[in-house]
């Protein structure tokens, strides 16, 4: 029962990463082919966002499986600590750059 579970979350994290970064690559592109605007800086900061999300998405698999086979005792605190640095500075990072984005565009429509 728990390694079919395990599977199961290992699958959907897989999924759900490359979801991130499918569709952050498709919001970046559409970004690129825009000249300029509103519309072109939120396709940009929704494409970091959804990488960003991605990067946590991938050091949140990494903890799960290091933890379900037993080897995530063995990873140096620096390791873990290194990680965990990256996926709240891919979160906080992004989501201020979104936030900042949103404002601009709140502001220039005044």
């Amino acid at each position: 029962m728990i390694d079919t579970l395990t599977l199961i979350i290992v699958v959907m994290g897989i999924m759900t990463i490359a979801l991130s970064l499918f569709v952050g690559w498709k919001f970046l592109l559409q970004h690129l082919k825009m000249s300029g605007g509103n519309a072109s800086c939120l396709t940009s900061a929704l494409s970091w966002q959804l990488f960003g999300e991605g990067i946590i998405g991938v050091g949140t698999l990494a903890f799960a499986i290091a933890a379900h086979t037993g080897h995530l005792p063995n990873w140096e605190i620096w390791i873990q600590s290194s990680l965990r640095f990256i996926m709240f500075a891919a979160t906080s990072l992004t989501t201020l750059h979104l936030y900042i984005t949103i404002r601009r565009i709140l502001h220039d429509s005044e």
